[in-house]
């Protein structure tokens, strides 16, 4: 089987997909920072609350907060969107209402110092998870709701003048979420596109339209490296030349897209059949190469009858009916390098034709012809 790129068939994702995997890998990125600065400022509050509140109720507060942060992350980001959501949420909760419980009643210096932590976990929850608008703005929610409400019903003018400031604070905070992820995402789409637009170049560049094979300077290229590597590990490389007999003709009496359908045929069973290690390219018009890493001539000699017999059975539809094809077969194997592998198999295709064409041969058998 060859490689994704080389059949032509390449996967194209889908780009809000790839976005939103964007979004999340940065959200998880700035999620660690998030973490130990929300169990430093609890271990602080814990410090600030310890004489004044049930030590009990503060240290069942700060482990059920702890506890929330051991959830291992999934390797799909896409499939833990839902779970870190969730353990976002309850985390924030868990700040959010967890403070009315420990907030001393009797000591209102407390509750606003309490509220002030508030505040700044609402603020830092906006740099850290901005690239995700909904968790930022359910976090803040989650976190500045439970107290804010209360301050507001408590009667005192302080709490309630707290209460209106982070109201107004949660009114900006949305506003600068949805613009900031806005943005964001605004970014990973353009850098998305400019990928994939660079990825379809270099395709045109290196893959052939109708065949979905390498075009003729993609295969040397590659196949170049591959055979530099196998020469320096003295493994044996074959190269195979084919060439469908008689493709004018074809053209001729059928009209080119007869022959543009027997080229795509012919390009399938490339893909189908041949290993992903091999690499095939369509090298002129109806002329192929398959460079075969680690084969030696006799499995290279075996490969290319399955290819001249899947190529024989072929039928082509031309003008209301069907046509069959057939291709020559050149087989070179060794030790030598790329150029001279392709010229021996060359010449052993062009004694196919001569020969009768519908053939494989060696190129050591064409030597041992006496040419």
């Amino acid at each position: 089987m060859t490689d994704t790129i080389q059949k032509g068939q390449e996967t194209v994702p889908d780009l809000s997909l790839l976005v939103r995997s964007d979004r999340l890998r940065l959200l998880y990125r700035q999620s660690f920072p998030g973490i130990f600065v929300s169990i430093l400022a609890a271990s602080v509050l814990l410090a600030i609350l310890w004489d004044y509140q049930d030590h009990r109720l503060l240290l069942a507060w700060y482990g059920i907060l702890s506890l929330t942060f051991l959830i291992p992350a999934d390797v799909d980001l896409l499939a833990w969107e839902r779970p870190y959501f969730i353990t976002l949420l309850l985390t924030s909760l868990i700040w959010g209402i967890g403070s009315l419980l420990i907030m001393p009643a009797e000591s209102q210096l407390l509750q606003v110092i309490t509220f002030c932590f508030l505040v700044g976990l609402a603020g830092g929850a906006i740099s850290v998870y901005s690239s995700h608008a909904v968790m930022t703005i359910s976090t803040i929610a989650a976190i500045l709701l439970p107290a804010t409400v209360s301050f507001l019903f408590s009667g005192s003018g302080m709490l309630v003048g707290l209460a209106i400031g982070a109201i107004l604070f949660l009114a900006s905070a949305v506003r600068a979420t949805r613009f900031l992820g806005a943005t964001l995402n605004q970014n990973f789409l353009m850098t998305r596109e400019l990928d994939r637009s660079r990825r379809q170049a270099e395709r045109m560049a290196n893959i052939d339209d109708l065949t979905g094979l390498y075009t003729r300077r993609a295969f040397y290229e590659f196949a170049r490296v591959v055979s530099n590597a196998s020469r320096r590990n003295d493994k044996p490389v074959s190269m195979i030349i084919m060439d469908i007999d008689n493709f004018k003709k074809i053209n001729d009496s059928y009209g080119h897209a007869a022959g543009d359908r027997a080229l795509v045929k012919v390009g399938n069973i490339f893909q189908d059949r041949l290993r992903r290690s091999d690499i095939s390219g369509r090298i002129g018009g109806e002329e192929f190469a398959i460079l075969l890493p680690g084969t030696t001539m006799q499995q290279s000699l075996a490969i290319a009858e399955q290819l001249r017999k899947q190529i024989a059975e072929l039928r082509i539809p031309a003008e209301g009916k069907t046509i069959g094809i057939t291709a020559s077969f050149g087989v070179a194997s060794g030790m030598d390098d790329l150029d001279t592998l392709g010229g021996q198999a060359d010449k052993a295709m062009y004694r196919s034709k001569q020969s009768g064409k519908n053939a494989v041969t060696a190129f050591e058998q064409e030597v041992s012809a006496g040419n």
